[in-house]
């Protein structure tokens, strides 16, 4: 695969077997400067490039036209890579959105659409107001007020989404609340180990061993789905109900249609509620933490949105018909999304051999070949953004008409993905994190603890690697 491509005269780092290039990672790691590492390969390699991550050959990309190509024009001829499936099958099934692929996944799209409608989520705002409040409630009792947000964000959007799809099961259900928050966590964390640490999900032979905090996944991957199979079936039975004004995300899965008029069936309900669980509420915690960062390093973008926040909601919680009214903070989150996105890599494996870009740059893709497209380095590239490395929400600000400015390349901004595969719950992940943040600035004013390291570290997302330590006290 790596003669392949470097007879096409692309360029790209040495080729090592076994390890590859998972020693240099390590190195910017270690040397706190995880996602550098790929900006410098840009720098010296250009916009394609190959490198390997432990024994497996990738072709890294960060041009908006060859990105389209993968992830639109010929969307068809990829899946997400074998590595991805065989890692998160073990915690979240084999019959949802994020491993399915072909007319499965097209089905399960097609019935999940509608449930995802941002009409449909606006009933759950109630809930994430809740669980919001008590968040900050518990923090106004920490002794010394000091609290790491990269823990407390992401322990709250997993209580937000836990609820919004399994509602009175799960607020009720002392022993399942605590199976969901601990189990989700200690396998995660888990999983980062076996991913990086050591290149173990890459060898077939070592994952399936029962060592290097295998038992952890196994064990508390089944603690997860028992959970959730019996809030399922409490539902069905009538045991439990939406917490929300409508229906929440496990009414919706238990009534979705296909065409031919037939449901999910237990599988694949249980399936669908994890993975949205398991991968909404880390990528939207990691985004309140990289925004709660920006807001503290940046005084004069806090200040405008404590006017925002104080002009339209006059110190009540927010109501749906206020939230859209929020555009600085809107604004805000886009620009965070730009910087810091959680997601800061898309992995895709060819299935069909073909071509992809124009006849001044074209590349014959073989099959089997697998394409990393970083959108940390994209977001980050002086081609598509002016002062690229400058926090400006002010470029996402509408004009009189109400309309968004018009980005340099349809491609060059991919935080939730795009084409047939985009993220399907990003209507949910930008209400939820308006919520919150509408919620910090009108009750808490946060100030960052002096001395501390704040830098990014890709795992499965992209957190801080030694969190985020802030002072939190009442504004009013």
């Amino acid at each position: 695969m790596y003669n392949a491509f470097k007879s096409q005269n692309i360029p790209g780092e040495p080729f090592l077997p076994i390890l590859g290039q998972l020693r240099q990672m390590r190195q910017y790691a270690s040397a706190d400067k995880n996602m550098q590492y790929f900006v410098d390969l840009q720098s010296k390699h250009g916009c394609i490039y190959l490198f390997s991550f432990g024994p497996l050959v990738r072709l890294v990309i960060t041009e908006p036209n060859l990105i389209s190509d993968v992830l639109k024009k010929y969307a068809k001829f990829y899946v997400k890579p074998k590595l991805f499936r065989m890692v998160f099958t073990s915690i979240m099934g084999e019959q949802n959105l994020l491993v399915t692929e072909g007319e499965v996944h097209d089905r399960s799209r097609k019935m999940l659409n509608p449930a995802f409608h941002f009409i449909n989520l606006q009933s759950m705002t109630s809930i994430m107001i809740k669980q919001t409040v008590a968040a900050i409630d518990k923090w106004d009792t920490i002794i010394g007020n000091i609290v790491d947000l990269q823990e407390e964000l992401n322990s709250l959007t997993l209580s937000i989404i836990a609820s919004c799809a399994f509602g009175q099961a799960f607020e009720t259900n002392i022993s399942a609340k605590d199976v969901i928050l601990n189990s989700i966590t200690a396998v995660l964390d888990a999983i980062q180990y076996r991913q990086f640490r050591l290149p173990i999900n890459q060898i077939a032979l070592l994952n399936k061993l029962p060592m290097f905090k295998k038992q952890i996944i196994d064990e508390g991957s089944k603690r997860i789905a028992d959970v959730v199979q019996q809030m399922v079936s409490d539902r069905k039975m009538g045991k439990s109900r939406s917490l929300c004004n409508g229906n929440d995300l496990l009414d919706l899965l238990l009534t979705a249609e296909d065409q031919d008029g037939n449901r999910f069936d237990d599988q694949e309900v249980k399936d669908e509620a994890l993975a949205f669980v398991l991968a909404g509420h880390e990528t939207t915690g990691n985004l309140m933490v990289w925004c709660m960062y920006i807001l503290m390093t940046h005084p004069d973008v806090y200040q405008d949105c404590c006017d925002e926040v104080d002009r339209v909601l006059h110190g009540q919680p927010p109501d749906n018909s206020q939230l859209s009214e929020l555009y600085i903070l809107e604004a805000v989150l886009q620009e965070t999304l730009r910087l810091y996105p959680p997601a800061p890599v898309i992995v895709r494996e060819c299935i069909r051999e073909h071509s992809i870009g124009t006849d001044e740059q074209r590349i014959h893709v073989p099959k089997g070949a697998t394409f990393l497209l970083n959108t940390y380095a994209l977001h980050r590239s002086d081609q598509y953004w002016q002062d690229p490395l400058t926090f400006c929400y002010k470029r996402w600000m509408r004009n009189a008409d109400g309309l968004k400015p018009k980005l340099s390349h349809p491609f060059c901004y991919l935080p939730f993905s795009v084409g047939n595969r985009n993220c399907i719950g990003q209507n949910f992940a930008m209400l939820e994190a308006k919520v919150m943040l509408a919620l910090f600035i009108q009750r808490l004013h946060f100030e960052i603890v002096p001395g501390q390291k704040v830098v990014p570290i890709m795992t499965i997302t992209m957190k801080t690697k030694y969190g985020l330590q802030a002072k939190v006290k009442r504004r009013f």
